[in-house]
């Protein structure tokens, strides 16, 4: 099964709603409210993990109504694990399109991928410290100081402000600078390094969690001779050996590079609801 087809479907789509939500607005349809700092479907409410943490800590108090509005995205991570960054998170789409530019035109390669875990492990102390500092901060100050810094919540009120005003707000130059460093500095950098909703996402993870596989028990080198699993994950993983690493968003991209080069590895999705690994 190839899942790059279905993955930037499902990616356009979600991209897509960030508009079609104000639309409905305008026309007072309103089934569907908000952005993707929290969306009310009905009488559902789903909101950034990142963003209920970032509340608690603000307000100094739990309430039902933030767990409730944190309990699919909770359910969803624990079930499918980083399925939203992979899968539809609207900057994963930008960061997509700037890697294609940085790789076709500017003609440079991301970095190589770690075969040691040591940069996988910094990778998530630097993104985890980001994410607490934030958090603390947060409280402090009383004022969720991460939900500027959100990438996707970021998109998803622009899309709003220009559907509904035809104009942008000052945020959209911080979309810009996290362009610019991905297209001429580091690709990934923000998904890797810093993102908060992919950093709380993480946490939400149990054996059963949707993970990479492989039919190597204890894999110590690459499967095939080209590494291309390796070369084709995202994250700078390699997903032989570290297809349950935290920072893995279960995109699929190593599977289909795996398959279409015949990897005797392997690779695939195992969890719950995948038979044939852990």
């Amino acid at each position: 099964m190839k899942y790059g087809t279905y993955r930037r479907a499902t990616q356009l789509i979600v991209f897509g709603f960030m508009f079609l939500i104000p639309a409905l607005n305008l026309f007072e349809i309103y089934l569907i409210t908000g952005t993707y700092y929290a969306v009310s479907i009905g009488s559902l409410s789903i909101a950034d993990p990142a963003v209920i943490v970032q509340a608690v800590f603000a307000s100094g108090h739990v309430t039902i109504s933030l767990v409730a509005a944190g309990l699919f995205s909770a359910l969803l991570a624990l079930l499918f694990g980083r399925v939203w960054c992979g899968w539809a998170c609207p900057y994963h789409l930008v960061a997509d399109a700037v890697n294609r530019i940085r790789r076709r035109v500017a003609r440079r390669e991301p970095p190589a991928p770690s075969w040691d875990g040591v940069a996988a492990f910094r990778a998530n102390v630097t993104r985890f410290g980001f994410l607490v500092v934030g958090t603390f901060t947060a409280g402090v100050l009383a004022i969720p100081v991460l939900n500027f810094v959100s990438a996707p919540g970021i998109l998803s009120t622009e899309a709003m402000i220009l559907v509904k005003e035809r104009t942008v707000s000052v945020e959209i130059g911080f979309i810009a600078l996290l362009v610019v460093v991905e297209l001429l500095v580091l690709p990934r950098f923000w998904c890797r390094l810093f993102c908060p909703t992919g950093s709380v996402l993480a946490v939400f993870r149990t054996p059963f969690t949707l993970h990479v596989a492989t039919s190597i028990k204890t894999p110590k080198a690459p499967c095939c001779k080209g590494n291309y699993c390796s070369a084709a994950c995202p994250m700078g993983l390699s997903p032989f050996r570290e297809g349950s690493n935290m920072l893995c968003t279960n995109c699929g991209r190593c599977i289909d590079a795996c398959q279409a080069h015949g990897g005797p590895g392997g690779l695939r999705f195992a969890g719950f609801f995948f038979q044939g690994g852990a």
